[in-house]
């Protein structure tokens, strides 16, 4: 998969493509999250840009560090990079992965994938909606308490 930089060239056309950013929670991670690329208002005009822009009431604003690919099926909408192994489930033989969401009084729907805070480890039915605050802690901890 090639990563292009947002800063350097937008995609052409208005679509679903991911989109690659770090996490400004959980430092040291990078988020990919598949994402609309919209037209939008913007003041005066209309411009294309990713659904979990901010506009500041100047311009649109993106993580500086943005990153577009094409649209791969192959990848959850959201997904973690620079994330240890976690160890296999013993009860349904999968590798969990990290569902992650939003929470700041309530939960929201369909927040910027960059300020997700809340990280949960999930496979099958047997593990334990426990919450975290770091995705590499859940992974962490999931790991240890296989382990002995």
């Amino acid at each position: 998969m090639e990563w292009v930089n947002y800063s350097e060239r937008k995609p052409e056309s208005a679509g679903v493509y991911l989109w690659r950013m770090g996490s400004r929670v959980a430092k040291g991670i990078t988020v990919i999250a598949r994402a609309k690329f919209r037209l939008r208002g913007a003041g005066y005009d209309n411009v294309l840009s990713p659904e979990f822009d901010r506009w500041n009431g100047y311009s649109v604003l993106v993580p500086k560090e943005l990153q577009w690919a094409e649209d791969d099926a192959s990848f959850p909408d959201v997904s973690f990079e620079n994330l240890p192994d976690a160890r296999e489930c013993p009860f349904c033989n999968r590798n969990p992965t990290i569902k992650a969401f939003e929470w700041n009084q309530g939960c929201r729907l369909s927040p910027e994938p960059y300020i997700l805070n809340k990280f949960q480890l999930k496979c099958c039915g047997w593990i334990a909606a426990v919450t975290f605050d770091h995705p590499v802690t859940a992974i962490e901890s999931w790991n240890s308490k296989l382990s002995g």
